[in-house]
């Protein structure tokens, strides 16, 4: 496997796409990094949409340069989460709507696009993306509030 000849792309709906150099290509792929944190340019594992494992980077200097850069800016991305704490309201309880939620970084208003941009992460987690990327987390569903533990079961 030739890593300096991987590319990475967003495609239309936002997705980030991995293509190899022997063709084979992925959507909707998501870096993370692998243990230990205390090397951040090591170990960098890219997951399908499910979170199953696609394959490890070992390190990210053997990628070449635009490669590096757009998935530096993805992990940095994923390293901003704000933990959402309350939803104070919404448009419409079907996306597309606009969020307005309280999170452990301030209040904040988000637009929600699709019922695709809320995935559940084992039996109470939740994360959800908004329409430009940014990633907010729900640790537990159980211990929001009613109304807004409608809103969130609403949508997983």
């Amino acid at each position: 496997m030739d890593i300096a000849a991987f590319t990475f792309e967003r495609d239309n709906w936002g997705r980030l796409v991995l293509k190899q150099g022997d063709g084979q290509t992925f959507v909707g792929v998501e870096p993370v990094r692998c243990f230990p944190l205390t090397d951040p340019d090591k170990e960098i594992a890219l997951l399908d949409p499910e979170g199953k494992e696609i394959l490890t980077l070992p390190d990210l200097t053997l990628l070449n340069p635009s490669a590096r850069q757009m998935l530096e800016a993805e992990l940095a991305a994923r390293d901003f989460v704000p933990v959402i704490k309350r939803v104070l309201s919404t448009t419409n309880p079907n996306p597309p709507c606009q969020w307005s939620v309280e999170t452990d970084r301030g209040k904040t208003r988000f637009q929600l696009e699709s019922e695709d941009d809320v995935r559940k992460l084992g039996p109470t987690r939740v994360m959800i993306a908004d329409s430009n990327g940014i990633r907010y987390t729900i640790p537990d569903i159980s211990q929001l509030d009613a109304h807004s533990f409608r809103i969130v079961q609403g949508l997983v």
